[in-house]
C-alpha cells in the first residue's frame, strides 16, 4: 500500500468518525432524528444493569483495596459512584417524560445523555488516581488494570450504540490505562503503556465496528418499517380503488336497470301516440292536438332526463365548464318557483321566497345555481304532502358565508340515508311514499354543481320532521349589491 493510499484511507476513516459524532449529537433532518432517538432508546434500555452493577462493583473494589487505601477514600468513592447513577437515572427519566420528539428536540437529549455518560465513565476511572495502592500493593495495581481493562472491554462492545456516548468514555479508559503504568515506579512502565496503547486501539476498532454494524441494523429496521407503510398504504390503495370500482359496477347496473324504465316509458308514449297520429286510429281529428301535447310532454321529460345523464357524466368527468359572473339571487329563487310551480299547485304544496335582507350578490354561474335551486325545490314539492309548505331561502351564516338552500315540511329522510341520496341514482327509503320516484340524479347533480363551485351541502332531515338542504358557498363568492355599490 502506498503512502498516499494510506494517508486517504486514514483521511476517511477520520471522516467517518466526524460524520458520526455529528449525527450522534446534532441530527439534521427527521430520519436521523429517529435514529438517534432509536440509539438512546436501546442504549438506555441495555445499560439498565448498570445502576446495580456499579454500584456493587465498587463497593467490592473498596474492599479488595482496603489494605492499601485508607478508610475515607475506600468509602467516599462508591458514595461518588451511587450518587452519579442516582443523577444519571433522575436525568434520563426527566429527559424522557419532557422529551418532544422535534430534531432539536432529540439533539438535546443526546447531548445531555452523552455528557452525564461522560461524567459517570471520568468518575469511575477515577477509582485508579483515588484509590492507588502504591508501589508495595501490586496485587491492587493489577486489579485496578485488570478492571479498567475490562471496563474498555465490555465498554467497546456495550457501548457502541449511539456514537456519542459510547467514544467519549472509551477515551477514557484508553488514556486512564495508558497512563496507569505511570503512576508508580514500573521500571516496564512504557512498555506496558504501549501495550495498553494497542489495546486501546483493537478496543477502538471493535466499537467503531460494532457500531457501524449497529447502525446498519437500526437503519434496516427503519427501511422495513418504511415498506411496510409503503405496503399498507398500498393496500388501502387498492382496496380503496377495488371499492370504486364495486361501486362503479353497481352504479351501472342502478343506471341500466333504472334507464331501461325511464326511457321506455316517455319512448313508448311517444310511439305510441305519434302511430295513432300516423294511422288515424283515433277517428276524430280533434284529439289529434291532445295527444301532440302528449307527445311534447313526453319529450319534454326525456330530454330533461338526458340532460341530467349528461350533466352528471360531465361533473363525474371533471369536465364541467362554469361561466361565472355576478348575479342576484333573487332572480334565480324566482325562476327556480316558476319551473316548480306546476307540480306544487297539483298536490296543493305552497311556495315561499325568504331571502335575508342582508344577503348579498354572487360571484357564481348564473345557470348552475338556478339548476340547484330547481332540483332541490323539485325534490322537496315532490316529497311533500297536500297542504305542505316549501321555502327557498338566502341568508349568511356567522361566519359570513352565504347560504342558499330549500326548507320543507315533508316525509322527511332517515338519518342513515343522508349519504345515499346523494349517491348516482341513490334513493332512500323515503321513495317508497310517492309513486314518482324519480331517477336519483337531482341530488348527485347538486352536490357536483356545489363542489365545483367550492361550497359543500349540508341535510338535515329526519323522518316526518321535513328536510332543510342548505348549501354554503366560500365567502369569496360575495359581492356588494348593484344598489349597495352605488352608494
Amino acid at each position: 500500500m502506498s503512502a498516499r493510499n494510506f494517508i486517504a484511507g486514514v483521511e476517511a476513516s477520520f471522516a467517518a468518525l466526524r460524520r458520526n459524532l455529528v449525527l450522534s449529537v446534532a441530527p439534521a433532518t427527521e430520519a436521523e432524528a429517529r435514529l438517534v432517538e432509536e440509539q438512546l432508546d436501546v442504549a438506555r434500555q441495555g445499560a439498565w444493569s448498570t445502576k446495580y452493577v456499579l454500584p456493587m462493583g465498587a463497593v467490592l473494589i473498596a474492599l479488595a483495596l482496603s489494605a492499601w487505601v485508607p478508610l475515607w477514600r475506600l468509602v467516599a468513592w462508591p458514595v461518588v459512584i451511587l450518587l452519579g447513577v442516582i443523577g444519571f437515572e433522575i436525568t434520563c427519566h426527566a429527559i424522557d417524560s419532557h422529551g418532544d420528539g422535534s430534531v432539536e428536540g432529540v439533539a438535546r437529549r443526546a447531548r445531555i445523555v452523552a455528557a452525564i455518560s461522560l461524567a459517570q465513565s471520568i468518575a469511575w476511572a477515577g477509582m485508579v488516581p483515588f484509590l492507588w495502592p502504591g508501589d508495595d500493593g501490586a496485587a491492587g495495581q493489577t486489579l485496578l488494570f485488570l478492571v479498567i481493562a475490562c471496563t474498555l472491554a465490555g465498554w467497546s462492545s456495550m457501548g457502541a450504540i449511539h456514537f456519542a456516548n459510547g467514544a467519549g468514555s472509551l477515551c477514557v479508559y484508553i488514556v486512564m490505562l495508558v497512563a496507569m503504568p505511570f503512576f508508580g515506579h514500573n521500571p516496564l512502565a512504557v512498555f506496558l503503556s504501549a501495550l495498553s496503547a494497542a489495546y486501546g486501539f483493537m478496543m477502538a476498532a471493535l466499537f467503531t465496528s460494532n457500531y457501524e454494524t449497529r447502525e446498519r441494523m437500526l437503519r434496516l429496521v427503519h427501511e422495513r418499517g418504511r415498506l411496510y407503510d409503503q405496503l399498507k398504504t398500498a393496500k388501502h390503495e387498492s382496496d380503496h380503488a377495488r371499492e370504486r370500482a364495486e361501486k362503479a359496477s353497481r352504479a351501472k347496473s342502478e343506471f341500466l336497470a333504472n334507464m331501461s324504465h325511464e326511457l321506455r316509458t316517455p319512448l313508448n308514449a311517444i310511439l305510441g301516440f305519434s302511430e295513432i297520429i300516423q294511422t288515424r286510429a283515433a277517428g276524430s281529428v280533434e284529439r289529434h292536438g291532445e295527444y301532440g301535447g302528449y307527445i311534447h310532454s313526453s319529450g319534454k321529460h326525456l330530454l330533461a332526463l338526458i340532460n341530467d345523464i349528461l350533466d352528471l357524466a360531465k361533473i363525474e368527468a371533471g369536465r364541467l365548464t362554469l361561466h361565472e359572473s355576478e348575479m342576484e339571487i333573487a332572480l334565480a329563487m324566482e325562476n327556480a318557483m316558476i319551473l316548480v310551480s306546476g307540480p306544487a299547485e297539483s298536490g296543493a304544496v305552497s311556495l315561499a321566497i325568504d331571502i335575508d335582507e342582508r344577503f348579498p350578490a354572487l360571484y357564481a354561474d348564473e345557470r348552475a345555481i338556478r339548476q340547484i335551486l330547481t332540483n332541490l325545490a323539485s325534490n322537496a314539492v315532490k316529497f311533500t304532502p297536500p297542504g305542505g309548505r316549501v321555502v327557498l331561502f338566502a341568508q349568511l351564516d356567522e361566519s359570513g358565508q352565504p347560504v342558499i338552500g330549500v326548507d320543507d315540511d315533508g316525509v322527511g329522510i332517515a338519518p342513515e340515508d343522508h349519504a345515499k341520496v346523494f349517491e348516482s341514482f341513490g334513493q332512500g327509503r323515503h321513495d317508497a311514499v310517492i309513486d314518482d320516484r324519480g331517477t336519483g340524479l337531482g341530488l348527485p347533480i347538486v352536490r357536483g354543481l356545489v363542489e365545483a363551485l367550492g361550497g359543500r351541502v349540508v341535510l338535515k332531515s329526519a323522518p316526518d320532521q321535513g328536510t332543510r338542504v342548505s348549501i354554503v358557498l366560500p365567502a369569496s363568492r360575495v359581492r356588494p349589491k348593484r344598489d349597495q355599490a352605488a352608494a
